[in-house]
């Protein structure tokens, strides 16, 4: 009997290594702003930066553009750069908006 189950545990079909899935990119919480890749959430996640480390998902400037002028979503990557992209969530834009943003990055600015 135990030939038996040896034999017919040598024949068996080896069963493929289970693989890990790679884990979805933690993006910035801006559940405090709506959900809303806005100014006011890219200034939260500025202010949370810290240039001295490498740059990564939960540390990286909002403000920054990449060579085509593309801004980030929120988690630092570029649209067609990066797997990890995500079109965000944008806010609303009218003319006055836009004029009140602008004032803001200079405040940035500087």
């Amino acid at each position: 009997l135990s030939l038996v189950s040896q034999s017919l545990s040598l024949n068996a079909p080896l069963r493929p290594t289970p693989v890990q899935r790679a884990v979805s990119p933690q993006m910035a919480d801006i559940t405090a702003f709506g959900g809303i890749w806005g100014i006011e959430a890219k200034e939260a996640v500025f202010n949370a930066w810290d240039p001295e480390k490498p740059k990564d998902y939960d540390n990286f400037n909002p403000f920054e553009r990449n060579m085509d002028g593309a801004m980030s979503d929120e988690n630092g990557c570029f649209p067609g750069e990066s797997r990890g992209y995500k079109v965000p969530n944008r806010p609303d834009a009218s003319w006055a908006i836009m004029q009140e943003e602008a004032k803001k990055m200079e405040e940035i600015k500087k």
